[in-house]
């Protein structure tokens, strides 16, 4: 499950509070209240590896997140292990999936958004979400993609 709108990311008397994807069981479910904040529950995805994706006009730049062998960061990614980080490099989506991103952006009418995807132990790629305003540092830095040159010449352009 994962909240729809803006999750919680504050300290509070020194305990980190944060809402990020979690699994639940049919417990939980059962135990709801009739009225809960609007969330988005679906079945587990087993991966491979975290794909986020930075899309600017008709190009994307993807990172591979290694995240899925560290019980910290095992169902997301957010929930960073400072103490032991996970394994980045980049990565280079096939070009079946480029081309379905690039055409979802231009159904949607976005030039830039960041993607994030599950790729799976059976080869599939999962979709999980687009952020409009998504951040590129976080796959720029790591993978020497340099966007903060990319977005300036897209800017002068």
């Amino acid at each position: 499950m994962k909240p729809i709108q803006n999750g919680i990311h504050e300290v509070f008397k020194n305990i980190k509070l944060s809402t990020y994807t979690a699994i639940v069981d049919d417990n939980f479910i059962n135990n709801l209240n009739d009225e809960f904040a609007p969330t988005c529950f679906q079945e587990e995805i087993i991966k491979t590896v975290e794909i986020r994706t930075f899309y600017l006009d008709k190009k994307t730049y993807s990172m591979a997140i290694f995240s899925q062998s560290d019980q910290t960061t095992s169902v997301d990614f957010r929930n960073y292990n400072y103490k032991k980080p996970n394994r980045t490099m980049p990565f280079n989506l096939p070009i079946s999936i480029n081309d379905k991103l690039i055409l979802f952006m231009n159904k949607v009418g976005l030039n830039c958004g960041s993607f994030d995807l599950i790729y799976t132990p059976n080869k599939d790629f999962y979709f999980l979400e687009i952020n409009p305003v998504g951040q590129y540092g976080m796959v720029s830095h790591p993978c020497n993609y340099y966007l903060d040159k990319v977005i300036a010449d897209y800017l002068i352009k």
